[in-house]
């Protein structure tokens, strides 16, 4: 789809059906974290979403009351589960991704779904990652309403990644299915959605040199803690003092993909030792969700490491460190991981993937190190003498609420472009 951007909005609020690859909330790894600040900024502008995902097990009652809290309603999906289902996704890896076939939705559970997002009456559904593409393109085709896609990355190169990272041979049978028909599934559903929203400019680029013309950039959103009283004539810091730190070194990711795996497995092996040799009692915690057994078996038998296991705030585990890391060198898209821990206010080591696709204007407060000797200096000498922390209006400017706004705007005007009469009947019909 082409063509300029109205800057006209819907007279009624917009109704947003955002289908999420999994429960977004509690929002613990960098994939949730996304979804569910752009669920929170949404409702704040007054956007009524309903929400769908995937989750293995019924949430927990503290749960559905946090997601209640930030949307009009909710609908869970199960997993396929049992001989004949799996049998079934056998036959689906023919033609579509592993992590794809998990989430084609048939029979009766389509049946409900339809039923409950027909009833919701959305202006427009969103595929909150190219995963959900089947179910999104279903419901869109069946409802006449126009679907679009939230790009998280460029999911083919990605799995590519991940396949060549995979570190034994299960973990290279699973990448292998994977990465399988991706470039031609992502491919279509770009193509045939009224717009995509990737998390990169980069990535975006790479679409654009393709010859796709409905893309736009939507990065991700940034959440600041809030600032403590200042006297008047002192400018806004983002953080307390990193002195009395219980960490040296923190990372924070997680510990179950094998770009985050190996990324530790380096820092533990290339880059720990280096520190020792300078800083023998350096202390160091490994932190994330699902820390697999080499990450457990190599955190319990070092001296001065802490493994934390599903940590419930990133912003507390990036704050009990005087300097963060991202070793991980394998991946495409934003690092959520990037934002929050500029959000924390600590010195930041990073390889150079650790930046991708974030603002010039941000990257500067970022340590880029590449090789086992630089990243261990690199960390040395922020411990030696942090250097300057980041500024909070520029982050809010370059990461902040701002860019919903821009969104909801452009998407209104994507929607009265393409579909006036729709959109004006649907008005017709909810006021009456």
């Amino acid at each position: 789809m082409t063509g300029s951007v109205s800057n006209a909005s819907i007279d009624l609020p917009l109704r947003l059906t955002v289908i999420a690859v999994e429960i977004p909330y509690p929002a613990n790894h960098g994939g949730r974290i996304d979804i569910w600040r752009r669920i929170k900024a949404l409702r704040a502008l007054g956007v009524e979403v309903q929400l769908i995902f995937w989750s293995r097990q019924p949430p927990d009652a503290a749960t559905v009351a946090m997601i209640q809290a930030q949307v009009t309603e909710f609908h869970r999906l199960r997993y396929p589960q049992g001989k004949r289902e799996n049998l079934r996704r056998l036959w689906d890896l023919c033609v579509y991704p592993l992590e794809v076939t998990s989430r084609i939705v048939r029979g009766p559970q389509w049946q409900q779904l339809y039923r409950t997002v027909a009833a919701f009456q959305p202006d427009v559904v969103m595929a909150d990652h190219v995963h959900c593409g089947v179910v999104a393109e279903a419901l869109s085709q069946a409802l006449s309403v126009p679907m679009i896609v939230r790009s998280h990355n460029i999911e083919h190169l990605h799995y590519r990644d991940m396949l060549a990272a995979a570190p034994n041979l299960k973990s290279k049978v699973r990448r292998f299915f994977s990465q399988n028909h991706f470039e031609r599934f992502e491919t279509r559903i770009l193509q045939r959605c009224l717009a995509f929203y990737d998390i990169s400019s980069v990535d975006l680029q790479f679409w654009r040199a393709r010859g796709f013309r409905n893309g736009h950039l939507l990065p991700p959103l940034i959440e600041l803690p809030e600032l403590p009283a200042e006297p008047a004539d002192q400018p806004e810091r983002l953080t307390d003092s990193a002195a009395e730190a219980p960490y040296d070194v923190v990372f924070l990711g997680n510990l179950r993909t094998e770009n985050n795996v190996t990324g530790v497995q380096w820092f533990l092996d290339r880059v720990l030792p280096l520190l020792r040799d300078q800083k023998p009692e350096i202390r160091v915690l490994i932190a994330g969700s699902e820390p697999v057994d080499w990450i457990a078996a190599a955190c319990d038998r070092a001296a001065n490491i802490t493994l934390l296991p599903d940590p419930p705030n990133a912003l507390a585990v990036y704050r009990s460190a005087r300097v963060c890391i991202d070793p991980v060198a394998v991946g495409r898209g934003v690092s959520m991981k990037s934002l929050d821990m500029l959000a924390a206010g600590r010195p930041i080591v990073s390889f150079g993937k650790g930046t991708s696709g974030l603002p010039e204007a941000v990257k500067g407060y970022f340590r880029v190190a590449p090789e086992p000797a630089a990243f261990a200096q690199a960390i040395l000498d922020c411990l030696a003498q942090p250097p300057a922390l980041p500024d909070r209006d520029l982050l809010m400017a370059e990461l902040g609420r701002g860019s919903i706004e821009r969104f909801v705007a452009q998407l209104n005007g994507l929607l009265l472009r393409d579909r006036p009469a729709v959109i004006s009947g649907r008005s017709t019909e909810r006021q009456g």
